[in-house]
């Protein structure tokens, strides 16, 4: 799915970047939910076309969390159908899922 172009726009901002980076930093670049390397800068309430002109929700480092790859997708339930994880975010049965 496509993300509409003001949404496209804003995550290629300058402003965005130094958010995004200043979080990072922040969390020593790893996962604040799991503590592997962080690479998806997550907003905790969902940006929109609505709200990505609202700094308290599009830039607010209090609305920002730092996740893995995996994380985040568990955030966004990505490719759940018929996969689990454990509590530690590690794929149960990888063996019945390749």
């Amino acid at each position: 799915m496509k993300k509409p172009k003001v949404l496209h726009n804003f995550y290629k901002s300058p402003a965005w970047l130094a958010a995004r980076e200043l979080k990072i930093m922040a969390v020593n670049g790893l996962c604040e939910r799991c503590g592997q390397i962080g690479i998806e800068v997550h907003h905790k309430e969902s940006l929109t076309t609505e709200n990505v002109n609202d700094s308290f929700v599009s830039l607010n480092q209090d609305n920002l969390e730092l996740l893995c790859r995996e994380c985040h997708n568990m955030e966004h339930k990505r490719f759940s159908k018929g996969v689990k994880f454990d509590s530690e975010g590690n794929l149960l049965n990888p063996e019945k899922h390749r």
